[in-house]
Order: C-alpha cells, then sequence, then structure tokens
C-alpha cells in the first residue's frame, strides 16, 4: 500500500474521531462577545485638574466579517475649559495617542493589562 493511502485514511480517521459526537439534531449557535471577554477597568484623569473634561461612549461596531464578529469601540473626546487646549492622550501602558478623540477596542488591547490609565494632558493657551 501506497504512502498516499495511509495518508488519506489517516484524515478519515481523524475527521471521524472529531465529528462523532455530532448529529443531524444538533443546532449551532454563534454568539461572540464584542467584548472577547475582557474586563478592562480605564481610570480617566484630566491634567492639570479642571483644565478640561473627557465624555466616554461606547458601541458595538458590527462591520467585522460581515457582522459575524462585532467588537465593541469605546471612545473618549477631551474637552478644554476657557483658557485651555487639548494636547494628547496618556495611555498606560500604551502608546500616547495625539488625536481627539481616541477609539480604544478591547478586543485589540494585550489580554495581559486589565487596566489602563488614561490622562487627557491639556495646557494653559499663550496668548
Amino acid at each position: 500500500m501506497s504512502r498516499r493511502f495511509f495518508t488519506y485514511m489517516a484524515v478519515a480517521f481523524i475527521a471521524l474521531f472529531a465529528f462523532s459526537n455530532c448529529s443531524g439534531d444538533d443546532s449551532f449557535e454563534f454568539s461572540p462577545d464584542p467584548t472577547c471577554g475582557r474586563n478592562i477597568n480605564f481610570i480617566v484623569e484630566v491634567i492639570p485638574q479642571g483644565a478640561g473634561i473627557v465624555t466616554r461612549s461606547e458601541y458595538v461596531n458590527s462591520f467585522g466579517l460581515n457582522g459575524l464578529m462585532p467588537f465593541q469601540v469605546i471612545e473618549y473626546f477631551a474637552i478644554p475649559t476657557d483658557g485651555y487646549q487639548f494636547i494628547k492622550w496618556d495611555l498606560a501602558p500604551i502608546a500616547d495617542r495625539e488625536e481627539n478623540p481616541i477609539s480604544l477596542i478591547p478586543c485589540d488591547i494585550n489580554p495581559v493589562y486589565t487596566t489602563i490609565r488614561i490622562k487627557a494632558i491639556f495646557e494653559i493657551i499663550e496668548e
């Protein structure tokens, strides 16, 4: 017997073993978690205190894989008070960002990080 025959037999055996618990009555339910099972604690701070406020909004983006892989998006928006301007976000332990608002996707954050410190950095407008 050829080597190809044994390869086919091995594949058939693996398939038979893998699907031996399946029956025609089983129903398949696919319900992905948009947070990827991550429970991240976001701690927000304004620097210097009183220089502005930070708002948060959340939504689920359902465009991934034609809606089969929805994911949560968390947006933070820094709003300066009079006399201040927004400079950047200090995101520990991830990289700083200058865009405003910022969008964070829990599924894209390393699962090692369970707490993210978000600092909105403002400065006085020089006249």
